[in-house]
């Protein structure tokens, strides 16, 4: 995959793991602070930032059930294995 990208500026990563998303960026996409964004990393390595969009329940959930039906991910072992993992973990706090 081919992406055409203009390069609008260079951040620098802070000791905390943190960049600042320039005030002229965050103006053009109108960001506010506390937003949430997705960073995704592309087979090629690239780091892209990507806007949260908000969905609905019934949009998240038709999603959801379009890539367990194409990936054939057996839900009811998911749930099972979720809920011996939080078992566990309630387990280890009360220790």
């Amino acid at each position: 995959m081919v992406l055409l990208m203009q390069v609008e500026d260079i951040v620098k990563l802070s000791s905390k793991g943190q960049i600042v998303i320039p005030l002229r960026v965050r103006k053009q996409f109108g960001l506010e602070p506390g937003e949430r964004l997705l960073l995704a990393v592309s087979e090629g390595g690239e780091i892209l930032l990507r806007r949260l969009q908000h969905m609905s329940l019934e949009e998240i959930s038709n999603r959801t059930s379009k890539i367990v039906e194409r990936e054939k991910i057996d839900v009811d072992a998911l749930v099972e294995e979720a809920i011996s993992w939080a078992r566990k973990g309630r387990k280890r706090k009360s220790m």
